[in-house]
């Protein structure tokens, strides 16, 4: 009887785990219309968590998200705040659930909860770059609703960027055609060690100069 009900547990578990991934495998359409009706499954280990707030992220992050009639994309976006929802309440410090949350409720237009669960990532996972990068374009993309968090998370997060060449290259387009952010990211570059301002530089340059040969 135990081997039976331990069998039953086991393949319980495989079942949960599997379930993100079957989820993701379907056509970008197809998982839009699932997301309309459910939440993306959360499992319990971490790599299967991620794959759930991926699906998520892939699909709110599309033109064609924000373009669906406004009852399709607020299907969605609920769906998301639960599958985030589910991973920080088994997880409490997954950023990553968090950011998946401030991006849904963006989309809903609810800006105070955006905000919070924006800065609940940032606290959690201060160096998180990969996260980093996705956060502060959407704190980019939303600057005027951040409040008191525009000038201690989100600016964090730049500090962060701005001292690694995979993050310079990841702000220096917003860095050459906007004059607020780029006057923000040097306040920031500034307050930095010599030789990293130089390496910032170097890179925003050629990053630059790239942008113009690919016009």
């Amino acid at each position: 009887m135990s081997a039976l009900i331990l069998g039953s547990s086991g393949g319980y578990l495989a079942a949960r785990e599997f379930a993100p991934f079957a989820f993701s495998f379907a056509p970008r359409s197809e998982i839009f219309e699932r997301l309309m009706l459910e939440p993306a499954p959360v499992p319990p280990s971490t790599f299967g968590t991620n794959v759930a707030l991926e699906i998520c992220d892939e699909t709110m992050t599309r033109l064609s998200f924000y373009l669906a009639p406004t009852a399709r994309m607020s299907a969605v976006a609920h769906s998301c705040i639960e599958t985030a929802g589910t991973a920080v309440s088994q997880m409490p410090s997954h950023s990553y659930g968090y950011y998946i949350g401030a991006l849904a409720h963006y989309a809903l237009g609810e800006v105070e909860t955006a905000v919070a669960a924006l800065e609940r990532s940032q606290s959690v996972g201060p160096n998180e770059q990969w996260l980093a990068e996705r956060r502060v374009a959407l704190a980019e993309l939303h600057y005027a609703t951040l409040g008191t968090y525009a000038g201690a998370g989100h600016l964090a997060d730049l500090a962060l960027l701005a001292q690694s060449r995979r993050g310079i290259r990841s702000i220096a387009a917003r860095y050459v055609a906007n004059p607020a952010f780029r006057e923000r990211v040097t306040a920031i570059v500034d307050t930095l060690p010599e030789e990293i301002q130089q390496r910032f530089v170097t890179v925003v340059r050629a990053e630059a100069r790239n942008m113009g040969a690919r016009a």
